[in-house]
């Protein structure tokens, strides 16, 4: 626990004046209230591999539509394939995510929800929020989430996630980021990252870490980020 208490501090240390990045693009584990602007249309894909007693890779592809400046829709698919069997296509889950506080301010606040409809008819479906809390300037952007997630059926569940990066110069950046369970120890992580607009259309972050308390004993993770319009 005094390790997460060590990263919050360090995150809470760590705000700056504004230069604004889109929804997505920012971290690996953490959402941001940076949105695209009206009209603009991304493609996504994630890549994680989680190692424990046996690998586990998921694949999740997303299309992210700005509605407004202060609005955007999103759907996306998740895939799951663990070691020695087929890859298992296991929900959808279409999203929205709503900014709350002004464009142009340094500080942000915004909410995401979604609702997870499984493929399997016996799971049942999932609904999950988050509260985003951001503040970026200079060379650095920090950002922490709360988590809500409810299953049908099932009890609640309560979590966080947090995130700094720093800019190296130009369009890369490294950072850290920590996602963990106020309920359950298994989803705990800490990972370090790289995020890289490598060009106008194109940016790629890319994560290694490891669990905290009972998580994975290593992770690694790619964000794939286009800009279709």
């Amino acid at each position: 626990m005094s390790i997460r208490l060590v990263f919050a501090c360090a995150i809470a240390c760590c705000f700056s004046s504004p230069a604004y990045a889109h929804h997505g693009i920012d971290f690996l584990l953490v959402q941001t209230a940076h949105l695209p602007e009206q009209g603009t249309v991304y493609a996504l894909a994630r890549v994680d591999q989680l190692s424990e007693d046996h690998d586990e890779t998921e694949f999740e592809p997303a299309m992210l539509y700005g509605a407004t400046n202060r609005l955007a829709v999103e759907v996306h698919a998740h895939y799951e394939k663990e070691e020695g069997e087929p890859s298992n296509y296991e929900s959808l889950a279409p999203a929205i995510h709503f900014r709350l506080t002004p464009i142009g301010n340094a500080f942000s606040v915004g909410v995401s929800a979604e609702y997870e409809i499984t493929h399997d008819s016996s799971e049942e479906n999932a609904f999950e929020l988050a509260t985003v809390f951001g503040y970026q300037g200079g060379r650095w952007m920090a950002a922490g989430n709360v988590l809500y997630g409810k299953r049908s059926g099932e009890s609640s569940e309560w979590g966080y996630s947090a995130g700094v990066r720093r800019t190296l110069g130009g369009k890369h950046g490294v950072g850290v980021e920590l996602l963990d369970s106020f309920e359950s120890f298994e989803t705990s992580e800490v990972l370090i990252a790289y995020y890289g607009e490598l060009s106008e259309r194109f940016t790629l972050n890319v994560g290694i870490g490891t669990g905290l308390d009972e998580g994975p004993d290593r992770t690694a993770r790619l964000g794939f980020i286009w800009r279709l319009k």
